[in-house]
């Protein structure tokens, strides 16, 4: 709701006879977040003339092209879809019900996957099927010792995240996700007192039951030692023993579904990085 709710977006409505709000669409700068029809009322042009009308808000506003789903912040990263764009390794338990109409509604009027041999999804693991390891949180394996962080930790996560992939350091930063009081914790890997690796695990923030994991960093001096996948296990485990029956982790891309795979999660979702030019 607070996604939708920013004061900078432009909302476009189609209501019935009766006032009931039967289509929207959500625009912010050169971003469509959402468009949805009810279903009811499919298939009768309410799409394409909201679709229509955020295209010329956008383009008004001086922009040269839209994008569906990602944009300075997104309520998904794009199109839902049950199609892969490119030969991907991974493997699929897709959601029940989940198809391509979406999308092709938007190829259809000139969208396309703008991510270049690369594919976006989200993954799942039923944790029932999820087998401990031989060392645990607390423990050392390879050198190398995997705990929870505290406020105090965040110095030293910075400078990792900072090498890994900055633009995760922003998501590290909140002293609210050191105490625990929020469902989110901060895993890390040490040589030592140097981080070399920090995953967020966090419980319910995706819905009842269902604990995530992500944001995965590894400094690049500490690659190739298999510390992402002990770091994604350890933190799966987390998620069983306080009581999690599933774990989820969102927009990722093709690449990290053998990492993540290898753990035992599975592609549930793929989106259309949908993209048009004006």
């Amino acid at each position: 709701m607070e996604i939708l709710g920013d004061a900078g977006n432009r909302v476009f409505e189609k209501r019935d006879g009766d006032g009931k709000l039967i289509g929207v669409s959500v625009v912010h700068k050169d971003t469509i977040y959402l468009l949805c029809v009810d279903r009811e009322y499919r298939g009768c042009g309410i799409g394409s003339e909201l679709l229509e009308l955020s295209e010329r808000y956008i383009r008004d506003a001086g922009f040269a092209a839209v994008t569906v789903g990602a944009g300075e912040d997104y309520l998904a990263p794009g199109i839902p879809t049950n199609c892969a764009f490119y030969e991907i390794e991974g493997t699929e338990a897709l959601y029940d019900g989940l198809d391509d109409h979406a999308a092709e509604f938007f190829r259809k009027r000139g969208y396309v996957h703008s991510w270049e041999d690369c594919d976006c999804f989200d993954m799942r693991f039923p944790l029932t099927e999820f087998v401990p390891g031989t060392f645990g949180i607390g423990d050392t394996a390879d050198g190398i010792t995997y705990r929870f962080a505290t406020a105090e930790d965040i110095p030293e996560i910075k400078k990792c995240t900072d090498n890994a992939h900055e633009k995760f350091t922003k998501y590290y930063l909140d002293e609210g996700m050191y105490n625990g009081s929020n469902g989110q914790r901060i895993l890390i890997a040490l040589d030592g007192e140097t981080v070399c690796g920090t995953l967020m695990v966090c419980a319910e923030t995706e819905g009842k039951g269902i604990g995530s994991v992500g944001c995965t960093t590894v400094h690049h001096d500490y690659r190739g030692r298999h510390i992402a996948v002990n770091m994604v296990r350890l933190g799966t485990g987390y998620l069983k023993t306080i009581g999690m029956t599933d774990a989820y982790l969102g927009y990722t891309y093709t690449g990290l579904d053998r990492m993540y795979g290898y753990s035992g999660y599975k592609i549930c979702t793929y989106y259309m990085m949908a993209q048009k030019k004006l």
